[in-house]
């Protein structure tokens, strides 16, 4: 399952909710603070380093709340970068070298 944003949050919600089902989640630029030891799925997240809306501390949060969970997790921040760098139709955001190195 991927998220972006707002979508990152329900798809951290639907791995608990769904356990069985939901097994990998990739979340752009979002967060959701849980307990996450329900959970079956490995993650992958792609965050920025200075977003206004999910500050590096909520991103730590989630990370460690992976981690305490024993829940594979691989974290990637991108320097430099906001809210929405992945997405070409923010171009006040958009950061084309984060954004192809998160595509990767």
């Amino acid at each position: 399952m991927i998220g972006f944003s707002l979508g990152a949050y329900y798809a951290l919600g639907l791995s608990l909710e769904d356990p069985d089902r939901v097994r990998a989640v990739v979340v752009f630029h979002g967060t959701g603070s849980a307990d996450y030891r329900r959970s079956k799925a490995a993650y992958l997240g792609h965050l920025a380093n200075a977003d206004d809306y999910e500050p590096v501390s909520e991103v730590s949060s989630l990370e460690n709340a992976l981690r305490t969970a024993r829940r594979p997790v691989t974290f990637h921040r991108y320097a430099g970068t906001g809210h929405w760098f992945f997405e070409q139709d923010r171009s006040e955001a958009y950061n084309e070298v984060a954004a192809k190195s998160a595509w990767e």
